[in-house]
């Protein structure tokens, strides 16, 4: 939400602090930070009222609740991020049950990798550790957090659960060629896809305006086959999370490949606004979609 937050010192001593008090406790430190962090940031502010009214149709009065459930929820989604990364063991204990996980099997029973793909809804690092906790060779593509010291810790707390980290950017030249390389050997690749990095998204239709989306999983799958699959951990009524892995979407071949890739895109980004459009709560963008 705040980049300031971003900070190496600051993720260590959430992490401390995750070891140390209940997990009601920490919810409502989180909230307390996350409510300062939002008031002392209007781009953010004013980005996510944006989106969230392009993605409802709520009246004033349930709009302004909406909003203030969007920001509890992301804050204390990272108190639970911090919860986990200390004690692994946590994640199962968050996680009350999974719908869909036969799909994940049945689309790696190809043998060609899957390509997870999830957005910034609801606790897509808790997804991830799941899956490697299942057994699943799994890797996370991601861009550099604003310091090297903090991407190196990331990766280390990854690196503990079993999730390998793919990093892209500038910089990261042969990003790519890793990405196929993990599929031809079957595993799990996610990403996501609803807040690309420049120059790796296309302009698509989304919820009726043309906003950038990543067509990496597109590319992907013409280099490999690999299936791809949507998946998502959201939050439940009672405060625990639920994991759903949706049926495999189907791509298809256009004779120009440039035509290809932009409408298997667009059927991606199509298949996430039904989800969005579900669970606004827990679409945590703080940066404009639309204008950007």
């Amino acid at each position: 939400m705040n980049r300031v937050f971003y900070h190496l010192g600051l993720f260590r001593a959430a992490l401390a602090l995750a070891q140390h008090l209940p997990r009601p406790a920490l919810h409502s430190l989180a909230r307390s930070v996350g409510r300062l962090g939002y008031w002392r940031n209007p781009a953010g502010q004013r980005a996510l009222r944006s989106n969230l009214a392009r993605v409802t149709d709520r009246r004033e009065r349930d709009f302004e609740g909406l909003c203030r459930r969007n920001v509890q929820f992301f804050s204390e989604m990272l108190a639970d991020y911090f919860l986990c990364a200390g004690n692994p063991e946590h994640a199962g204990d968050l996680v009350e049950s999974w719908v869909g996980i036969e799909h994940l099997h049945s689309a790696r029973s190809r043998g060609k990798g899957v390509i997870v793909v999830t957005g910034h809804l609801g606790n897509w690092e808790l997804g991830a550790n799941i899956l490697a906790g299942l057994g699943l060779p799994m890797s996370i593509i991601t861009l550099e957090e604003p310091s090297s010291e903090l991407s190196r810790w990331r990766e280390s707390h990854r690196q503990k659960l079993g999730v390998k980290t793919i990093t892209v950017g500038p910089g990261h030249n042969f990003a790519f060629v890793e990405m196929i390389q993990a599929l031809r050997r079957n595993e799990l690749v996610a990403m996501l896809v609803d807040r690309p990095h420049e120059g790796s998204g296309s302009l698509v239709d989304f919820f009726g305006a043309p906003a950038p989306f990543s067509t990496g999983p597109a590319l992907l799958w013409q280099h490999t086959g690999a299936a791809v699959v949507p998946a998502f951990v959201l939050r439940n009524d009672r405060g625990g999370y639920q994991s759903f892995v949706a049926p495999l979407i189907e791509l298809e071949s256009a004779p120009d490949p440039r035509d290809s890739l932009r409408d298997n895109t667009q059927r991606i980004a199509a298949y996430f606004e039904t989800v969005i459009r579900e669970h606004p709560e827990q679409w945590f963008n703080y940066v404009p979609i639309w204008n950007s």
